[in-house]
């Protein structure tokens, strides 16, 4: 996996099918994380344009937007990079196919259960990996009134970017980060887990359809947890990363392997980003799973991990599209596989509507 470079398949589209088809990236959305969509927006234009497609445009998408979408024939592919809310949760994804329009990423069911990092962890733990313990805190509660056992991450059950992700060691100070994160929309109080945190970036083969798993990043901390302070302009040097991490090989290969079992069993395709935390006995436990990750030039994690799997950004950014069209293609072929209106009432016995 990712202690080899990585050997891109045999090409989907031509050159002269690149020149030929259009690709609009969807950018910036109504999401708290607005200003990094479109940041990301501006880095897939130019990483297709260097691939070779001939007819790149960009779409600010918001809710007036939205309704003055062109006709599919125009759009041609839809490359998103909308992070968080109705971009990432599978509300634009869901809209783009009842129009007709291929596009990049997870689909509707994986978009939603990722984006719910309640219904992520409950999923993962189903599979049988480990998650850190949470408590989703009800709307109106008194969470004075809960009991936690400390320290413990409070974090907005939808949304990313760190936005409103808070350590806190006693009451006092969850209390006291409680309002702000609530901002963002339910909360959940999740256990800290001491220990090293990692990422680790998943991308799909457009010819095979399997994971590939690019190599692990250990973010070293100087404080508790990833939270924005840390990972935006002026946290520099609050961490520090390690690219490839240094792990046992039978370590490596099994997060590996946990995180493409992952990846599949959730129905995800395009790409992801996965966070996880090993404790000091070695316990693997999953934290998260961003599809929609930043795209912010090499400067953005998942990019960082794209070069060092011996992956280009314009190969990687021509993949998506060529895994836009095959799903988009299988989709066109089971809806056309589905019984009509005839034979469905021929089976449930019912006459057939004048």
């Amino acid at each position: 996996m990712s202690e080899k470079a990585y050997t891109q398949p045999d090409i989907i589209l031509s050159p002269e099918r690149r020149k030929q088809t259009p690709v609009t990236v969807i950018y910036g959305g109504n999401s708290s994380e607005r200003a990094g969509s479109m940041l990301s927006g501006q880095t897939a234009m130019n990483l297709l344009i260097q691939a070779g497609y001939a007819h790149v445009q960009g779409y600010d998408l918001t809710s007036e937007t939205l309704r003055a979408l062109p006709p599919p024939s125009e759009i041609g592919v839809a490359f998103l990079t909308l992070h968080g809310g109705a971009g990432e949760d599978g509300t634009v994804q869901g809209y783009l196919n009842m129009l007709g329009i291929p596009h990049t990423g997870c689909d509707v069911a994986a978009s939603a259960i990722c984006q719910d990092k309640a219904v992520f962890s409950s999923l993962v733990s189903s599979y049988g990996y480990n998650t850190p313990g949470q408590t989703v805190v009800p709307k109106n509660v008194d969470i004075t009134q809960m009991n936690f056992n400390f320290p413990v991450v409070g974090k907005p059950r939808n949304g990313g970017c760190s936005y409103g992700v808070f350590l806190a060691q006693n009451m006092e100070e969850l209390v006291s980060n409680y309002d702000f994160t609530r901002k963002f929309g339910d909360m959940v109080v999740e256990d800290f887990i001491p220990g090293r945190e990692f990422s680790i970036g998943i991308f799909e083969d457009p010819k095979t359809g399997k994971p590939h798993v690019l190599p692990i990043v250990e973010v070293i901390l100087h404080k508790g947890i990833q939270d924005f302070e840390t990972k935006y302009p002026g946290g520099e040097e609050l961490y520090e990363e390690i690219l490839p991490a240094v792990l046992d090989p039978d370590v490596q290969h099994t997060i590996e392997a946990a995180c493409a079992d992952i990846f599949t069993r959730l129905g995800c395709r395009g790409y992801s980003r996965m966070d996880f935390r090993m404790a000091p006995d070695g316990t693997i436990y999953w934290l998260e799973n961003n599809t929609s990750p930043g795209l912010i030039g090499e400067e953005s994690d998942f990019p960082k991990m794209l070069v060092a799997g011996g992956v280009t950004l314009p190969d990687f950014a021509d993949m998506m599209v060529e895994a836009a069209l095959i799903h988009y293609r299988e989709a066109k072929e089971e809806m056309a596989n589905l019984p009509g209106e005839v034979e469905m009432c021929a089976y449930l016995g019912i006459p057939v509507a004048d």
